[in-house]
């Protein structure tokens, strides 16, 4: 006879295999096919934004308030969907170059900020981080595609490792 916890251990179990295993895929794929995982994530994203703007627009005629801001997102909603349907890959170019340069800003104020600290008596170590964190910055900003490709390779390496570690645990915990 199995008990609650004993079920409840297997179900977690293969919980950590399931989420290992697509870990692991979506992280190798990432690396070997990197053009067609991103078209096929932005085609996901694309109708998520139709979807989403179809359904603001929706919502004006059933609730009159806020009706400026829901048509506003939903028209930009619906007219992003569509782009992104179309053109996934200059769409998943565009939406990952612009986080990308939003984060290369926040490095730049971010080292701007304790530079000034450093020279207010916050240290050597704060302008050297300073330092390093504006040159990360200006090249995030001015090379933000290359950024892009290395940051989606950290990232499938860091799925791949994530999903062996799943499967491990999801294989060898005890039920």
């Amino acid at each position: 006879m199995t008990t609650t916890y004993e079920t409840d251990q297997k179900f977690a179990n293969a919980i950590f295999l399931l989420g290992g295993i697509i870990s692991l895929v979506f992280g190798v794929l990432l690396i070997a096919r990197t053009k067609g995982t991103i078209e096929v994530i932005m085609l996901f994203v694309g109708l998520w934004w139709l979807i989403q703007g179809l359904f603001n627009l929706l919502g004006v005629f059933i609730d009159k308030s806020q009706w400026v801001w829901k048509l506003i997102s939903g028209v930009f909603g619906v007219l992003a969907g569509l782009l992104v349907l179309n053109f996934p890959l200059a769409g998943g170019a565009i939406y990952f170059s612009f986080w990308v340069i939003l984060m290369g800003i926040l490095g730049l104020v971010f080292g701007v900020a304790l530079l000034i600290a450093a020279f207010q008596g916050g240290g050597l170590g704060a302008g050297l981080l300073g330092a390093v964190s504006i040159i990360i910055g200006v090249l995030m900003i001015f090379n933000s595609l290359v950024t892009v490709q290395v940051l989606l390779w950290i990232f499938a390496v860091l799925l791949i490792v994530q999903g062996a570690i799943a499967i491990y645990v999801g294989v060898t915990q005890k039920a």
